[in-house]
């Protein structure tokens, strides 16, 4: 016998998410979460500690926003389970009290060990696994089978084709003060190689394209919910350590990664030791390094279905699938 529809709305978890973004933070948190809402097929309910422009951004992507101090949300909020993605130790712990006072039960979700990690479950998808983990107090879900990415992002998997003609390279490094460096490496890329196409996205708080000055073949995005599609018709991609990294991975694109803050050089290094990217580990970003790898890719069909084949199998994208049957069952349980 099929379960009604109505069934099947009252098994899904009623989800508070608690998360921080802004130009300086970046947005891999907030959409994280979103992420995972939609892996759970719930509205993304979130309190969100950032400024009033960045909870414009979170409302265009689908948000829906509470405001208030942690006690007074989780009183008028109703929910099963509380989500914190933050890595400010300080600005999590005060909504787990929270939580703890009122009954929730709590997932934290975390990369490189960052933050409170006293959740019932602790989520870290990073590629490198620190040794702090295991003063977690709950249930540990970590490594890149738990990497919380788009659900929506394996429809766009590469099949691990050849360039042909011209030379498709995104560039998606974040906004800010990051699409200088993104415009250099654009002109270095077109420089040496006239097949060069670049595409680059900009990040939320990029500014308008008209702050941007005209390069020749040279295409900048407007604001965009998810990299999947830009992602996939790549022939190279560009990115920094964060977010972007992984779902490049997981598409199989092969992607040279560049590090825009020292934080994600650790990052970096791991998937370069397990030959899932290329990238710079060490040293400033010097754009002829970064052109030398970004042609080394596209010369050698080899080395990108090398990097494709160990990439997708150390991130294969479905980690936002197993982190919702964790919450679900914690909703359910508690």
């Amino acid at each position: 016998m099929k379960r009604s529809a109505n069934a099947l709305a009252r098994r899904r978890p009623r989800v508070l998410f608690r998360t921080v973004a802004g130009p300086r933070r970046g947005f891999g948190h907030l959409v994280r979460c979103g992420s995972l809402a939609r892996a759970l097929a719930v509205d993304p309910v979130m309190s969100l500690r950032g400024s009033a422009e960045t909870a414009a951004h979170a409302a265009a992507l689908g948000c829906r926003l509470v405001e208030g101090p942690a006690r007074e949300v989780l009183a008028r909020t109703v929910c099963d389970v509380l989500v914190v993605d933050d890595p400010n130790r300080r600005a999590a712990a005060s909504w787990i009290r929270a939580a703890r006072r009122a009954g929730r039960p709590v997932v934290t979700v975390h990369d490189l060990a960052l933050g409170c990690l006293e959740g019932d479950i602790v989520v870290d998808g990073s590629v490198v696994q620190k040794p702090a983990l295991r003063r977690a107090t709950g249930t540990v879900a970590a490594g890149p089978r738990y990497a919380v990415l788009d659900p929506r992002l394996l429809s766009w998997r590469r099949r691990g084709e050849a360039p042909a003609g011209a030379l498709t390279v995104l560039i998606a490094l974040g906004g800010g003060s990051n699409v200088t460096l993104a415009a250099a490496i654009a002109d270095a890329l077109t420089a040496a190689d006239e097949r060069v196409q670049v595409r680059i996205a900009g990040g939320f708080s990029a500014g308008g394209h008209a702050q941007l000055r005209v390069q020749p073949r040279v295409c900048w995005l407007g604001r965009t919910p998810g990299l999947g599609r830009e992602l996939a018709r790549a022939d190279v991609a560009v990115v920094g350590g964060g977010v972007t990294l992984y779902e490049a991975c997981a598409l199989g694109v092969p992607t040279v990664a560049i590090p825009v803050v020292d934080a994600q050089r650790e990052t970096i290094a791991g998937f370069v030791r397990k030959g899932a990217a290329t990238g710079i580990v060490e040293g400033p970003v010097d754009m002829s390094r970064v052109v030398e790898l970004v042609m080394s890719l596209a010369e050698s069909r080899l080395k990108r279905t090398q990097i494709a084949k160990r990439a997708t199998s150390l991130v294969d994208g479905r980690g936002a699938a197993r982190v919702a049957q964790f919450v679900t069952r914690l909703a359910t349980t508690h």
